[in-house]
């Protein structure tokens, strides 16, 4: 069973932040795709790209580009290559999990430099979390009341309401799965894994804050879950929450160059530049051609007193993106400084 979501659809898959705008040389793509909350690779699952409609001035049709397909490998790896500039329609689809599907803006570059409406990495691969589809509600159930003697006809009749739930949560009735899940949990407060079930149908109803509640109220249950120590960061970046980056490292997950930029950006206003510097690096590892972060190591050596530290990090944000809104003003301070 698959399920279409959009990339900005809470329940489906979870992209750390949503790729707007994807640049490698020679129009090459390379993802990853895993399943949501860890590392398992989602394997064999079906990327396709569909052509852009026009072409990159936004008027000229396109009529040379083609619909191109692949599998994900054992390891969740795909790439393709050669793909024509662009606005690309990517569909991920695999038997068990919500599809992706979302744009991606593909360009051409031999300095690898991003374009300005990029959200995710130049070089490193695109991470794509798919959320697997709600099943197996009868082991569910069976598992729930192992130790437990309850009545076979309410063992069924636990096992009906969970499918149901299930299925309603599958065709995005999130209210519908939300109600199933909690009166299943006011009937039996020991189905506790049924708080990540409602966790989920919250996020999928863009209802944050509840999702969190939920979440927190599993982890009470089985504080080393890491699935769901995840999934709380996840969601607050969802609602904004640009600090949550700092906790979703914490927990193991991976955070998009501008988490870790955005980091370094509320140290920096918390006037700790040695803290910012930090996340400035980080940033500026995870994609190495991004020249903003560079031009805020600039700007905190220069805070610190630096000025020769500073004028290099200017000078290399020059070097990399001259015409950029950071190119013009790594311009400007180094005309400023002596």
């Amino acid at each position: 069973m698959s399920v279409s979501r959009l990339f900005l659809v809470p329940a489906a898959v979870f992209v750390l932040c949503a790729p707007e705008a994807f640049a490698q040389d020679s129009g090459r793509l390379q993802g990853r795709v895993f399943v949501e909350g860890g590392r398992d690779p989602v394997v064999g699952a079906v990327v396709r790209m569909d052509p852009p409609e026009f072409q990159p001035d936004g008027v000229t049709r396109e009529t040379l580009a083609v619909a191109v397909d692949t599998e994900s490998d054992d390891k969740g790896n795909f790439f393709f290559i050669y793909l024509r500039s662009g606005l690309w329609t990517l569909d991920i689809t695999a038997e068990g999990y919500f599809n992706a599907v979302g744009k991606l803006e593909v360009t051409q570059t031999r300095t690898m430099r991003c374009t300005p409406t990029q959200q995710r990495f130049c070089k490193q691969p695109i991470i794509f979390w798919m959320s697997p589809v709600k099943s197996g509600a009868d082991l569910k159930v069976e598992a729930a009341f192992v130790d437990f003697v309850i009545p076979d006809v309410e063992l069924e009749r636990a096992k009906a309401d969970l499918n149901a739930a299930d299925a309603a949560y599958n065709a995005e009735d999130f209210r519908t799965a939300i109600d199933g899940y909690n009166k299943l949990l006011a009937k039996h407060p020991e189905f506790h894994v049924l708080l990540q079930d409602v966790g989920d149908a919250y996020r999928g109803a863009g209802e944050f804050e509840e999702a969190i509640a939920s979440y927190e109220r599993f982890l009470l249950a089985e504080p080393d879950n890491e699935v769901v120590q995840r999934k709380i960061p996840r969601t607050k970046l969802l609602m904004g929450d640009m600090d949550a980056a700092a906790d979703l490292v914490a927990a193991g997950g991976e955070a998009s160059r501008e988490d870790l930029y955005n980091l370094g950006e509320v140290e920096f206003q918390k006037n700790n530049p040695d803290v910012a510097a930090d996340w400035y690096g980080k940033a500026v590892a995870a994609d190495p051609t991004w020249e903003q972060p560079v031009y805020k190591l600039g700007m905190v050596a220069l805070n610190k007193g630096d000025i020769e530290g500073a004028k290099a990090r200017f000078q290399q944000v020059i070097d990399m993106a001259p015409d950029s809104e950071s190119g013009v003003q790594a311009k400007a301070m180094l005309t400023a400084l002596p």
